[in-house]
């Protein structure tokens, strides 16, 4: 039997951690431990052995590292990457002996795309397809791609998975809080939409919680995907260690729930396997209690948006008639186009329509960087209304969630393309019921419409993914507005999603506001769910609201969007609103001194932020935006003080000799210099005797700390010994996933930081210190 009719039959169990083990077991390189594959296969072996013995159905390949984006740099070329993956299958297959099916593992690069990183598409797909390709031809039986934290990788992960087989079993896994939400504030109901559409056969959630803590979040997923499910809780971590048998009671509740595949993540080890697998046996799955609802969704990347009512799409981002945004769109002004998009949505937009108009004219690289920032910054959920196959292709390509695509004719090669993306990249596509003319009567619109419906699901896309657009006309050119109402009651007798742009049925009229809003009242009467409407308009607008009320018996949610602070200006840089945050901070120099600005009104802000990230009502785009902000809101001040650049405001960071993990720390850097200090960042994998003369030289404030790997927690101890032999004071704060309050003690170090959040606060109390 294969997998796919194997895990249908039973509960299957996963093996354990690797990286933690191989620690355990004595490996002190300061390499991901994939090097073991060619360096140590015996050691390899024998984990992976203990872990078959132990019951594992499923065991892994120790290629979790192995991409060439990630190994450059400790710097393996793509040939010696080949040679990693190639032994860790070998290896695999060796120690399965035929008893467990063999998983290609996939980690992330570590890089993102803007505007959280600087990685571009190419560079993270080419990765992922080498390592998959390898795997592939290698002989694994499937391919896991786990700890992911940006569901815009998974995704490129999983379309390269998919590009060298259109077969082989695949699981993608995201990674969460506490809280239910990625690193950049996906949740387990954003994971379930926006795959719902793309190939893969299961969907899962592994490392950074307990059984416990994972629970509540992994039945969060069940309740809302189809897919075959699988979990992979840790053992611990940071010195909190659950036993083989706490971890195994929880297998009877992840079972309940509906798990077909259950294994362990770090700190687990074969006995925790063999615990896990002496509590389930051989038993069947069970399907878990899902959420029924037959309306569609769409996703971005931090929220959900269900069709169970009408949902307003903000039509303004069109150059039809918009000088200004013509011009933006010519200059390539992301500023003034995130601001656009930022209006509606703040005048209660549910999602946006982004048309770039005559795109032979628009460059990609910037349509790209709306997109991803739009999604990411702002929170957006887009409806990407482009028409050529290059354009939309690579807006498909970078949007994390799942799109509405704007919109194709039910002609053959429009029809067909616009098929084949939306079927690769996932989302909803707008069928316009017309060819090469607009027909006339709506009995002929739907026939053409149900034609073009039956050529779309023999191509793969079913009815439940199409949004009718009845075509509305401009009444002033001797058009009937009721043949565009007939066609959409036809339609939603048919059982089918609309949308139309309200706005066209006006063009060329006077009162437009007026025309618009009566037309749009029709229209909803007549079942009209996701109207394109100018949600700036305050007339259109509250028809909208109205109409939903009376229709559907939904009240008004739509204020500005409120992040639940007092502090105004704190929101106005979570928001990016680089001119207000300016003027605020210039009229406060009027008045108070550069220092008084700084400690009563900005430092106050970074506070708020800090917090809003930590209680995670912000997510890491927003982190990053507010930084950026805040640096130069801080400038102001901070050039009327004469010693702006003096000891007591610099901060150096790096991360440790070996470590190349550059996201935590960056982090920190980032909010630091936007709380008002220098910030000297020294990088990733700095020797320690290069930190200890940086802070020779500068003299600052503090220095932080930064290792993620268990192998490098040692270099923090190592930098703080070559302080104390130079007879170099300077307090030291230390953080990252293997560094905890007894590690750190341990260490010598003054300040452990969980978060940026505490680092602003250490820093802030050394500033006093020294100004008291």
């Amino acid at each position: 039997m294969n997998l796919r009719d194997i895990i249908k039959e039973r509960v299957l169990i996963l093996d354990g951690a690797y990286g933690t083990e191989f620690y355990r077991r004595g490996y002190k390189g300061e390499v991901p431990v994939d090097v073991l594959n060619i360096e140590n296969p015996q050691m390899v072996l024998q984990l992976q052995r203990e872990y078959v013995e132990a019951g594992a159905d499923l065991l892994l390949t120790n290629t979790f590292n192995s991409n060439p984006l990630k190994m450059r740099r400790f710097g393996f070329s793509a040939s010696d990457v080949e040679k990693l993956i190639k032994t860790g299958v070998k290896n695999a297959q060796r120690a399965s002996a035929g008893k467990s099916f063999v998983l290609g593992d996939i980690g992330p690069t570590g890089e993102f795309l803007e505007p959280v990183g600087r990685a571009t598409y190419g560079e993270i797909y080419d990765a992922f397809l080498f390592q998959a390709k390898v795997l592939i031809e290698s002989g694994v039986d499937g391919i896991i791609l786990e700890t992911f934290s940006d569901i815009l990788e998974l995704k490129i992960a999983a379309r390269a998975v998919r590009q060298v087989s259109s077969d082989i079993f695949l699981i993608a896994h995201l990674t969460f809080d506490e809280q239910g939400r990625t690193l950049t504030g996906s949740d387990p109901a954003v994971l379930a939409v926006v795959f719902q559409d793309l190939p893969v056969d299961a969907l899962g959630i592994n490392c950074q919680l307990v059984p416990e803590k994972l629970l509540p979040v992994f039945q969060e997923l069940a309740r809302q995907t189809k897919k075959f499910l699988v979990v992979e809780p840790e053992g611990g971590s940071k010195g909190f260690i659950v036993s083989p048998e706490e971890f195994a009671s929880f297998a009877e509740s992840f079972w309940e729930v509906g798990a077909n595949v259950i294994g362990g993540c770090c700190g687990t080890t074969p006995e925790h396997i063999r615990a896990l697998k002496l509590h389930l046996g051989e038993r069947r799955p069970i399907a878990g209690e899902q959420e029924t609802s037959s309306a569609i969704a769409v996703a971005g990347v931090q929220n959900v948006l269900v069709l169970s009512h009408p949902l307003s799409i903000g039509e303004r981002f069109n150059p039809s008639g918009k000088k200004r945004l013509r011009k933006a769109i010519e200059e390539q002004d992301v500023k003034y186009s995130l601001e656009l998009l930022r209006k509606q949505l703040d005048a209660g937009a549910d999602l946006l329509d982004v048309n770039f108009g005559v795109e032979q004219l628009v460059n990609p690289e910037f349509a790209q960087r709306v997109v991803l920032r739009a999604s990411y910054e702002l929170g957006a959920v887009l409806s990407i209304d482009v028409q050529g196959k290059e354009l939309l292709e690579k807006l498909l390509k970078v949007y994390p969630g799942r799109a509405i695509v704007n919109s194709t004719t039910a002609k053959g090669e429009d029809l067909t393309t616009k098929a084949e993306l939306v079927k690769e990249y996932g989302g909803l596509l707008v069928l316009l019921p017309m060819r090469d003319k607009i027909p006339k009567s709506s009995k002929e619109r739907l026939k053409i419409a149900l034609d073009a419906l039956r050529k779309l699901k023999f191509v793969g896309i079913e009815r439940s993914r199409i949004i009718l657009d009845p075509l509305v006309l401009p009444l002033g050119a001797g058009n009937d507005p009721m043949i565009t109402l007939n066609t959409l009651e036809l339609f939603k007798k048919e059982g089918l999603w609309t949308t139309a742009g309200v706005s066209n049925v006006s063009f060329g009229l006077p009162n437009r506001s007026g025309t618009n809003a009566a037309f749009l009242a029709m229209a909803m009467l007549k079942g009209l769910d996701l109207p394109i409407i100018d949600v700036l308009d305050e007339n259109v607008l509250s028809i909208f609201e109205a109409s939903k009320m009376i229709l559907y018996g939904v009240s008004s949610k739509y204020k500005l969007r409120s992040l639940e602070s007092d502090n105004r200006l704190a929101e106005l840089m979570i928001k990016g609103r680089e001119s207000e945050v300016s003027e605020i901070v210039k009229k406060a120099l009027q008045k108070m001194e550069p220092l008084e600005v700084v400690d009563k009104l900005l430092r106050p802000a970074m506070e708020t932020i800090g917090q809003l990230y930590e209680d995670r009502k912000i997510y890491l785009p927003h982190l990053l935006l507010a930084a950026q902000i805040a640096k130069k809101a801080f400038a102001l001040p901070l050039s009327m003080l004469e010693d702006s650049k003096e000891s007591g405001t610099t901060f150096v960071i790096a991360t440790v000799k070996g470590d190349i993990h550059d996201i935590g720390k960056g982090i920190v850097a980032a909010v630091v210099r936007g709380s008002g200090y220098r910030v000297v960042d020294l990088g990733v994998d700095v020797p320690s005797e290069k930190i200890v003369e940086t802070v020779e030289k500068e003299k600052p404030l503090a220095l932080g700390l930064s290792a993620m790997m268990t192998t490098t927690i040692g270099r923090i101890g190592e930098v703080i010994s070559l302080l104390k032999e130079k007879k170099i004071v300077v307090p030291v704060l230390a953080g990252g996933a293997s560094v905890n309050e007894k590690v750190a003690a341990k260490m010598g170090v003054d300040h452990y930081c969980r978060n940026a959040s505490d680092a602003v606060k250490v820093l802030a109390s050394l500033r006093n210190k020294i100004q008291e």
